[in-house]
């Protein structure tokens, strides 16, 4: 069964509990991710682009519309300090 992404606020994000592990299954998808973060930040950055995060807690699929900052030890950081882990995130959309 396919479940369709909550839409959720930044703010929103920080207040959820991750559960630890992979989300995504081979490593190309993972090597597709750490590229997608990249040129994600990159565009934060530069342009203040915001971008589509997909995301799995554990219990739940999320997505929201926000911009990454930084991405550092696992995490990324978006605004306001708030942390996503980066073995939860599933995709990131332009």
């Amino acid at each position: 069964m396919h479940r369709n992404p909550v839409d959720i606020s930044r703010i929103e994000t920080a207040q959820l509990n991750y559960e630890l592990g992979e989300v995504l299954a081979s490593e190309l998808e993972i090597r597709k991710r750490a590229e997608a973060i990249h040129k994600a930040t990159y565009l934060g950055n530069l342009k203040h682009q915001k971008v589509l995060i997909q995301f799995n807690t554990g219990v739940e699929i999320y997505q929201v519309h926000t911009t990454i900052w930084l991405h550092y030890d696992n995490q990324i950081y978006l605004k306001g300090g708030i942390r996503l882990p980066v073995e939860r995130i599933l995709a990131i959309h332009f």
